[in-house]
């Protein structure tokens, strides 16, 4: 094998690895696990309602799933109130601890109590 040969093969060796371990640096520089801000919710007509927002980030957009439908929602008022609103007013969704009131114009004819659903693996 030449000399030139030799260098190339170390050159491309060289670069292969710096590519993976930069690859494996970045992997392991995110430790913090992976938690979703979804919580499920059972409204008193039977259905399952999906409220996705950040807890301590409340003033950034929130969203609601309900009967395959994907409501942007944001905070309307103080933070302690929790209530979100759409930005058109058709949804609203009133917090108050494991319980909440949602509201959604022209799908329910009148505002409906949800219960937050609690896993047993979250339960202490």
């Amino acid at each position: 094998m030449s000399r030139t040969s030799r260098t190339q093969c170390l050159l491309l060796l060289a670069s292969s690895l710096a590519a993976i371990s930069t690859g494996a640096l970045a992997q392991s520089s995110n430790t913090g696990t992976t938690r979703s801000f979804t919580s499920e919710w059972q409204c008193d007509n039977g259905r399952s309602l999906f409220f996705n927002a950040h807890p301590r980030r409340p003033r950034e957009e929130a969203h609601i799933r309900y009967v395959g439908s994907r409501i942007e929602v944001r905070l309307q008022g103080p933070v302690k109130e929790g209530r979100y609103v759409s930005q058109d007013g058709k949804v609203a969704w009133q917090l108050n601890g494991n319980e909440a009131t949602f509201s959604f114009e022209g799908t329910l004819p009148q505002p409906i109590r949800c219960a937050r659903v609690v896993s047993p693996a979250v339960k202490k």
